[in-house]
């Protein structure tokens, strides 16, 4: 990794789509701004986790401790200071580069890449971290010790940090501590320029992976080779998958996480395809539905008409100072209005058997991002994804794009990603045609 650019995203087939440098060192400074006291923040990268006897589960580098240093190792760790008017400090820690291990699992990030990437100047090996903490903590100058103990379920495994907030009890009793993820949560809910630019190219990728799809399948075709034409086209240009993909045909699409992908396409189903491109670590998150014989049935071309009404209206609601509840407010309407035009619903109320979650979530670092759900303002990266789930009738539509709130409104960052009715089918067509 290089300038905070992951080498697996350099790749010949991506010269089009940019990778934006982003500004560690400000979120960095902003984050030491925000903190309610002096202290230090002290974050950690996060370990591989082992899978089996002689296999780790793939690592993925904890996104706060990302978004304030731009490094992607495991066995890092960050440590941030502030007292009263004092310049703040910042130390990084990476593993020593150990000749014996880059021998089996390749090179390992050196203290002169370390500092390229981070801009952090005082770069240090993992080794020495404890030691520096505890002189630190020991001359009393630091009320608080400041650690990401995000817990997302009761039972989960506890995390470094968790587990370092145990130690710091053991050798510094009586120490301060507080947990600091709210305030990373509530400085990652609004967007950088670069961050919106690393979304809008994960989405350019996600289209490339959707087009894949849309040339191969067929009545007949699998659900898991068409993940597999997605999959590929996103390898094939070096940028990562968001999440496992789903895609469903017939009643699947009616399972809001089906990741099953075992069933064959039949010849008048429609099928839901939910998948998306991961780029510089910025997630897109796209949903699309299309008919697999080309054309969608007149039962399916009413659904999805209602659910790409519920989207277009949601979509144009979206300005700053609208509260995050209003979207899925008006989704609920459009779709329980189009449902009873078509004599599925007597009462607003059944529409819960049809759809039965919120509209839109936070899209960034994380496909489901952090920060609190108020009123939108600019810079803040969301989805709208409204449908409809039938599962007597064996159909499910879900339209789900991406967006970017601004100071006048919307920029819909997946605005190429044809997502009406003729739209798709048209799409559809044509890249029928170029199937070889």
């Amino acid at each position: 990794m290089a300038d905070g650019i992951p080498e697996a995203q350099r790749s010949e087939h991506s010269e089009s789509i940019t990778l934006e440098p982003i500004d560690w060192a400000d979120n960095r400074q902003r984050l030491l701004a925000a903190l309610p006291h002096d202290g230090l923040v002290i974050l950690f990268s996060g370990a591989p986790i082992a899978k089996s006897a002689d296999e780790d589960y793939p690592y993925a580098p904890n996104r706060n401790f990302l978004y304030v240093t731009g490094l992607d190792r495991p066995n890092q760790v960050v440590v941030l200071s502030r007292c009263g008017g004092a310049v703040p400090s910042e130390v990084a820690f990476i593993e020593p580069v150990d000749p014996h291990a880059e021998t089996w699992t390749g090179k390992m990030m050196t203290v002169d890449e370390a500092r390229r990437v981070s801009g952090i100047e005082d770069v240090r090996t993992t080794p020495h971290w404890r030691g520096y903490v505890n002189r630190l903590l020991s001359s009393g100058r630091w009320p608080t010790v400041y650690l990401d103990l995000e817990r997302r379920a009761w039972g989960e495994p506890a995390s470094e940090a968790v587990r370092f907030a145990h130690e710091l009890v053991d050798k510094h009793p009586g120490q301060a501590m507080a947990n600091v993820y709210p305030v990373l949560a509530e400085q990652r809910r609004i967007k950088s320029a670069a961050e919106i630019s690393r979304v809008r190219g994960a989405v350019a990728h996600t289209r490339r992976g959707f087009e894949a799809i849309l040339r191969h399948v067929q009545p007949g075709s699998f659900e898991y080779e068409l993940n597999g034409h997605f999959t590929g086209t996103l390898l094939r240009s070096g940028v990562n998958i968001a999440y496992n993909s789903i895609v469903a045909t017939g009643v699947n699409a009616t399972v809001m996480h089906y990741v099953t992908l075992r069933d064959p396409v039949g010849a008048g189903d429609a099928v839901l395809v939910d998948a998306a491109a991961e780029f510089g670590y910025y997630k897109s998150d796209i949903t699309r539905t299309f008919p697999a014989s080309g054309r969608f049935t007149a039962e399916q071309a009413a659904l999805y008409d209602v659910v790409w009404e519920a989207s277009q209206e949601a979509t144009a609601a979206i300005k700053p100072g609208v509260p995050h509840a209003e979207l899925n407010r008006i989704t609920r309407r459009v779709l329980a209005r189009g449902m009873k035009a078509l004599g599925h619903l007597r009462d607003d109320a059944e529409l819960d058997q049809y759809y039965f979650y919120n509209v839109s979530h936070y899209l960034g670092l994380d496909t489901h991002d952090v920060g609190e759900y108020r009123e939108l303002e600019p810079g803040m990266v969301l989805t709208i994804e409204p449908g409809l789930y039938l599962k007597h009738r064996a159909v499910g539509i879900r339209i789900e794009d991406d967006i970017a709130v601004t100071a006048s409104g919307a920029d819909v960052l997946s605005a190429d990603i044809p997502n009406d009715r003729r739209g798709m089918e048209d799409w559809l067509a044509a890249c029928q045609a170029t199937r070889r």
